[in-house]
């Protein structure tokens, strides 16, 4: 095998390791040893070496510079971003972008369309509420004022889900666990607010919908903050195109103003009901209610385009965006439908389409199960040494500069903004976290004070590492490994 299939090929580097000339005994001894301040925390909390998996190589050299358990499948949570965001950079290019069209589906004079205002979804990761309400201006500025008829919403452009939001986690209102959908606007996300007036608390949404009502029987208490709204429960019921939230409880005064991110609505609903508050609010009217259609093949009166994917690949990792990653893996596979005679991008597609694209960079990957592409998932798997032979692909790649950019700096934004705590000086690791219950994980890059650059996978599944034990395991990695 020649040398570059060794860099490239993460699934051949162990069998390798162990068979090569060129390493010594001693050399092989040391790649399984970890660090001290690393096998001290995994002994006094009784975790086995076994449950860890980890791969450290400095880029461009032959062998890496830790190995162990490097091949063994594990769950690696949303460090499986890095392999749907880099793969969408390389499959549809740094600038690709998702388009929203509006169609008439009716008469236009005088500002007023008698008839439907028909909105068609491309796909948009982040069609956020200011994006939305920039839309509905230009709509407007356009010449159209007043609708005598419904919002129809076009959403095949993807395969729908099965199964419910509640299915991973027995949590379906919360933020993480949104469903993705061609016609997505603002995450399908309500920020409910909660400011302490004189005798009473004051709740309000963001975006408003005008298909939501607010049922507010929180009583406001004296006493100490115990944790924001901790003591506030909330019950959602929906009678068709409305949904009613009732929040009951009690909130100390002394919290302040505080939020809470929830999705209570059918999407389809959710996107009625905050166009009809905005369009009503800048000075538009709309007869009708929402309905669903599928159009093909006429002249729209207005496309908006999304922020290229480099940037939406880096919100996808800097806040690990779940969302956002289950949609630009729809989108894959949406391109792939052409060769594949399908009309509507599917998970099976986007899946389909990145281990193909594995296998033509050296990278076969057999061990992966991708699922959704967002590591919300206890069906992902992947091993230490494939995500280690992507990064280094993905470092030596055109599209580098980007991918890189897209990662967290420690110390510095996103999720590991308050990591380390300055042990590390602020932006020398650029690292893509995961946690899920017994499942910790991290993969990315390490610039050491020597000025070395490594990549460094950790995958760890054990009953509980997620409660602390298995964020000081990465720590103590990093800065073991800073300091080489």
């Amino acid at each position: 095998m020649k040398l570059t299939h060794l860099i490239l090929s993460g699934v051949f580097i162990i069998t390798l390791m162990t068979t090569s000339h060129f390493a010594s005994s001693t050399e092989i001894a040391n790649l399984n040893k970890l660090p001290s301040t690393v096998q001290k925390l995994l002994k006094n909390y009784k975790i086995p070496e076994q449950s860890l998996s980890l791969f450290i190589k400095e880029i461009d050299q032959r062998q890496p510079l830790m190995t162990l358990n490097a091949d063994i499948p594990r769950n690696p949570a949303s460090t499986i971003k890095i392999i749907t965001t880099f793969a969408g950079l390389e499959l549809l290019g740094p600038t690709y972008s998702w388009q929203t069209k509006f169609y008439l589906d009716g008469t236009l004079a005088d500002y007023t369309l008698d008839g439907n205002l028909v909105m068609q979804g491309g796909g948009d990761p982040f069609l956020v509420s200011e994006a939305f309400w920039h839309i509905l201006f230009t709509l407007q500025a356009k010449g159209l004022k007043h609708i005598n008829g419904d919002l129809l919403i076009d959403d095949g452009e993807f395969e729908d889900e099965t199964g419910s939001p509640a299915d991973f986690d027995n949590k379906p209102y919360r933020a993480y666990n949104v469903f993705p959908d061609a016609a997505l606007v603002n995450f399908r996300v309500h920020q409910f607010n909660f400011v302490p007036q004189k005798d009473s608390l004051h709740i309000y949404a963001d975006p408003p919908a005008a298909t939501m009502k607010i049922n507010n029987k929180v009583k406001l208490t004296k006493g100490r903050c115990r944790g924001k709204h901790r003591h506030i429960k909330h019950d959602v019921v929906t009678h068709g195109h409305q949904t009613l939230i009732t929040f009951t409880g009690d909130y100390p005064r002394s919290c302040g103003h505080q939020n809470l991110l929830r999705t209570i609505m059918p999407n389809d609903q959710y996107v009625f009901g905050v166009f009809k508050s905005l369009w009503e609010n800048m000075g538009g009217t709309i007869t009708g209610t929402v309905g669903k259609t599928r159009i093909n093949g006429e002249k729209p009166f207005y496309v908006a385009t999304s922020r290229p994917l480099t940037e939406i690949i880096t919100y996808i990792n800097k806040y690990s965006n779940n969302v956002m990653a289950r949609q630009l893996l729809l989108t894959i596979g949406k391109e792939m439908q052409e060769s594949n005679g399908k009309d509507k991008g599917s998970k099976t597609l986007g899946r389909q389409a990145i281990k193909e694209w594995l296998v033509s960079i050296g990278i076969p990957a057999p061990e992966l199960v991708l699922d959704n592409g967002s590591g919300l998932s206890r069906k992902s798997s992947v091993s230490a040494a494939t995500m280690g032979a992507l990064l280094e692909h993905a470092y030596h790649s055109p599209y580098q500069p980007e991918f890189m950019a897209s990662l967290p700096m420690l110390g510095i934004d996103g999720t590991v903004r308050k990591r380390l705590n300055g042990a590390v000086p602020a932006g020398e690791i650029r690292i893509k976290t995961g946690l899920l219950n017994d499942v910790r994980a991290m993969a990315g890059y390490v610039r050491s004070q020597s000025d070395k650059h490594y990549v460094v996978v950790s995958l760890q599944n054990y009953p509980g590492i997620q409660n602390g034990v298995g964020t000081q395991v990465q720590d103590e990695i990093l800065k073991w490994l800073y300091n080489q």
